[in-house]
C-alpha cells in the first residue's frame, strides 16, 4: 500500500468513525424519549397509545440510520448476490439453536418442562400465524438492524477487530434495551432480575455471531435480520420461565461465539478493515 493510498484510507476511516457519536445520539435520543414518554403514560402496552410510543423508540436505531442516509450519508452493502446459500442455513440455525436447547435441556437443570402447547398459544394470541411473523419482523429485526448491523458495525469496523466490534456494539445494544423493563407488557418486563441480566449479557457474544452471518458470509443487513427474527421467534415460541432454562441459552450463545471465535477461517481474530 503506498503512503497516498494509507493517507486516503486513514481519512476515510475518520469519516466513516466520526459520524458514529451523532448516530448513537440520535438513535437512544429518539428511543428513549418515546420509552420515557410511553412512561409517563402509564407506561402499559396495553393502551394503544403507549403502544405507539413503544413500537416508535423500539424503530429507533432504523430510524436513525434512515435520517442518516437522506442527508447522504451510506453505508458499505455488505450482502452479496448468490451468498444466501452461505449465510441462511448459518443464521437460522445458529439463532434457533439456543431457544431450543434452553427448552430441551432446562428441564434437566430443574426447569419447569414445555407442555407443547406454548406455540398454539402463541399464535392464537397474536393473530395466528401471517400476523406473529409480520409483527416478530418488525419488532427488532427491521426496527434495528439498519442501525445496528447496517449502520454501526461496520463503522466500528474501521477502527476496531470483530472481537472488539462485538464488545462495543453488544455493551450499546444490551444499554439501549434497558429502558423496556420498566413498560409493561414488554417480553423484558416479565423477565426476574437473573434472567434479566442475562438477557443483557448474552447480546455481547451474539454480536459476535451476528458479525460472522452479516459481514463474514455476506449476509449484510438481510442475514442480520433473519437470524434476530429466527431468534424472536423461537424464543417466544419455546419460552424458558426459569434460571436454568436462561442459564443453558446463554451457555448456548456462549458456545456459538467461541466455535466462530476459533473456527478455521471464520476471520473472528482478523484486525480492522474498511468495508466496500
Amino acid at each position: 500500500m503506498t503512503s497516498t493510498t494509507a493517507a486516503a484510507t486513514a481519512r476515510n476511516s475518520a469519516t466513516y468513525t466520526g459520524r458514529i457519536p451523532g448516530f448513537l445520539a440520535l438513535t437512544f435520543g429518539i428511543s428513549w424519549l418515546a420509552w420515557a414518554t410511553a412512561l409517563l403514560l402509564g407506561g402499559d402496552l396495553s393502551s394503544p397509545v403507549v403502544f405507539v410510543f413503544f413500537a416508535l423508540g423500539g424503530a429507533g436505531p432504523s430510524l436513525a440510520a434512515l435520517i442518516y442516509r437522506l442527508r447522504g450519508v451510506g453505508s458499505p452493502r455488505m450482502a452479496r448476490a448468490g451468498s444466501t446459500v452461505r449465510w441462511l442455513p448459518v443464521a437460522i440455525v445458529c439463532a434457533a439453536a439456543p431457544a431450543v436447547l434452553a427448552a430441551v435441556l432446562g428441564p434437566v437443570f430443574g426447569a419447569p418442562a414445555l407442555t407443547g402447547a406454548e406455540p398454539a398459544a402463541v399464535l392464537a394470541d397474536n393473530g395466528g400465524l401471517l400476523l406473529f411473523l409480520a409483527t416478530s419482523a418488525f419488532a427488532g429485526p427491521l426496527s434495528e438492524e439498519f442501525g445496528w448491523r447496517g449502520y454501526l458495525q461496520p463503522r466500528l469496523r474501521t477502527r476496531f477487530s470483530p472481537v472488539v466490534t462485538t464488545l462495543v456494539l453488544g455493551t450499546i445494544w444490551a444499554l439501549w434495551h434497558t429502558p423496556l423493563f420498566l413498560l409493561a407488557g414488554t417480553w423484558q418486563s416479565g423477565l426476574g432480575l437473573g434472567q434479566g441480566l442475562g438477557f443483557l449479557v448474552t447480546m455481547v457474544p451474539m454480536s459476535l455471531t451476528y458479525w460472522f452471518v452479516s459481514e463474514r458470509l455476506r449476509g449484510g443487513v438481510p442475514g442480520a435480520v433473519v437470524f434476530h427474527l429466527v431468534g424472536n421467534v423461537m424464543l417466544t415460541l419455546l419460552p424458558f420461565t426459569a434460571l436454568a432454562g436462561g442459564v443453558v441459552y446463554l451457555a448456548t450463545v456462549l458456545v456459538i461465539a467461541l466455535v466462530v471465535l476459533v473456527l478455521p477461517g471464520s476471520g473472528a481474530r482478523s484486525s480492522a478493515r474498511l468495508l466496500r
